[in-house]
Order: C-alpha cells, then structure tokens, then sequence
C-alpha cells in the first residue's frame, strides 16, 4: 500500500501551518519578509 496520499496530506498541513504562521505575524505587525529573513539566517547558521 502506498503512502502518497499520506504524505500529500502532510503537505497541506504544513502549508496550512505556514498560512496561519503568516497571517498570525501579520496581525502582529511582523512583516512575512521578515519571517522569511529570520528562517534563511537561521537554516544558514545550522548548516
């Protein structure tokens, strides 16, 4: 039995998260520019 379906599904909820990340921030002023500066830094530093 294949697990495409499953991780479509676990795709869209990630997406999902990630709107509601961004709408979350901008109703708290953070522009999703800076979200996206902050996680770039952040995943340059890890590596």
């Amino acid at each position: 039995m294949s697990n495409q379906g499953n991780d479509e599904l676990q795709a869209v909820d990630l997406d999902l998260e990630w709107v509601d990340l961004l709408m979350s921030a901008k109703q708290a002023g953070i522009a999703a520019e800076d979200i996206r500066r902050f996680l770039s830094e952040k995943a340059l530093q890890a590596m």
